[in-house]
C-alpha cells in the first residue's frame, strides 16, 4: 500500500466525533425545528464519512486508486475499529446513562451479539463501498 498508513488516532476521533455530535445535532434539530431525523441509519453516517475520508487519503498518500483487495482489506479493518468503538460507546453509555439504550438493556446477550454480528457485516459493506468512493472521487478531483 505504498506510502498510506491506516492511523488509528484520526480515526477514532473522526468516528466518535461523528458517533456523538450527530445525535447532538439531530437533537437540537427535532427540538428547536420540530423536525425529527432520527433513523436506523443514522448510525451508519460515521463509518460512511470515516471511510470516504481514508478512502482520499490513500489516493493523496499512494497517489493512485486501491486494488479491489486493499479495498477488500481496508474495509475489514475500518469495520473492526467502527464496531469496537462503537461498542465502546455503548459500553460508557449504559454506565453513564442506560435509559438512553433503551430495550437493549433487556435484550439477551445472544441477541445483542447476533446484532453485533451483523452490524460487523454492513459495516464492511459499506466501509468497502465509500472506501472506493473516497478514492475514486480524490482521482478524479486529481486529474
Amino acid at each position: 500500500m505504498d506510502s498510506y498508513r491506516f492511523n488509528i488516532p484520526r480515526f477514532a476521533t473522526i468516528y466518535l466525533g461523528l458517533s456523538i455530535g450527530l445525535p447532538i445535532l439531530i437533537h437540537l434539530i427535532r427540538t428547536y425545528a420540530g423536525i425529527d431525523l432520527s433513523s436506523g441509519g443514522v448510525s451508519l453516517i460515521p463509518v460512511m464519512l470515516t471511510t470516504l475520508n481514508e478512502g482520499a487519503r490513500f489516493v493523496r498518500a499512494a497517489e493512485r486508486r486501491p486494488t479491489n483487495r486493499e479495498a477488500w482489506k481496508m474495509a475489514g479493518m475500518f469495520s473492526l475499529f467502527g464496531v469496537m468503538l462503537s461498542m465502546l460507546l455503548a459500553a460508557v453509555v449504559l454506565v453513564v446513562a442506560p435509559e438512553m439504550l433503551g430495550d437493549l438493556s433487556n435484550m439477551s446477550f445472544a441477541l445483542i451479539a447476533a446484532m453485533v454480528a451483523l452490524m460487523a457485516v454492513v459495516y464492511v459493506l459499506v466501509a468497502r463501498l465509500f472506501f472506493s468512493l473516497g478514492a475514486r472521487s480524490e482521482m478524479r478531483r486529481l486529474s
